[in-house]
């Protein structure tokens, strides 16, 4: 289950892979965006649908939200299900955001760089960003932290991967419990190329503890296609609503339809509580 706290594409770096598309707010500053009254709210009204996570990611970089402390300390008082932030690692070099994520079970840091001209180049960062103080904040952050730490590297054809030997022995220096080793399978910001996969399972060798996590299948069957859309240009439905009406199992759903907004075929919006799919062509 996500948590967005941010308005869309609230970030302080501008990636050029990213699938949401390019930066609109590029800030570096924290802020108060969304009432933690009203997530918790929302939360607490989610918290029996048996989610594996609660996960606070969403549509910028969450640790962005001067509120996300607060909101991690008393989702864990309403949740059994376990915490987990998804971060571009930036503000790790502050003590007080580690702290208040400390607070999570799972950390999922990227690490995209470390060298500035390949940090430049993949990531794009606000002006007052470093990658050797934001690699400083993970070494730190794993020495303080008690919880799982998944370090993800997103990996883009002649854009960081001559920089593989480097990212690895920077990785083996922070300490993960698991390295995830990714590439551009989802439309990207800008027209930038994956690497093979034949090219990632050598690159695999280089790191410790690492597994490949690519979604290489990211597109929707022509017929699972058809059965959602149809069923959504006949009237709105919850995800709970898509499972009982479509003989096909939740995780396939919930991938078909990200698939589907990204390509501009399903919307979502909030109504009394609950999220509801529709067709495009309905709007």
């Amino acid at each position: 289950m996500g948590v967005n706290l941010l308005p869309y594409k609230t970030c302080n770096m501008d990636c050029i892979y990213c699938e949401l598309g390019c930066t609109r707010k590029l800030t570096t500053e924290r802020a108060s965006y969304f009432s933690p009254e009203r997530v918790l709210a929302e939360i607490r009204s989610r918290a029996n649908e048996g989610f594996d996570y609660l996960t606070f990611a969403g549509s910028g970089e969450p640790t962005l939200c001067s509120d996300l402390g607060q909101i991690l300390r008393e989702a864990k008082e309403i949740i059994d299900s376990p915490l987990a932030v998804i971060t571009n690692s930036s503000l790790l070099t502050s003590k007080k955001v580690r702290d208040e994520i400390s607070v999570s079970d799972v950390v999922l840091p990227s690490l995209d760089a470390v060298t500035p001209k390949a940090f430049q180049a993949i990531n794009r960062p606000a002006e007052s960003l470093r990658i050797e103080k934001i690699v400083e904040g993970l070494r730190a952050f794993r020495q303080e932290y008690g919880g799982e730490i998944w370090l993800e590297v997103m990996l883009v054809k002649d854009v960081n991967d001559d920089d593989i030997e480097a990212i690895a022995r920077t990785s083996r220096s922070i300490g993960p419990d698991r390295i995830q080793l990714n590439t551009v399978v989802r439309p990207p910001a800008e027209p930038v190329s994956p690497l093979s996969e034949e090219r990632m399972l050598e690159i695999l060798g280089c790191f410790d503890n690492a597994e490949l996590i690519p979604d290489w299948d990211w597109n929707v069957p022509q017929s699972s296609e058809e059965a959602l859309l149809g069923l959504l240009e006949d009237r709105p439905s919850t995800m709970e609503e898509i499972c009982s009406r479509i003989g096909m199992n939740k995780e396939k759903i919930i991938k078909y339809l990200k698939i589907l907004e990204t390509e501009g075929k399903v919307s979502k919006r909030p109504l009394c509580g609950r999220q509801y799919f529709e067709a495009r062509e309905k709007l």
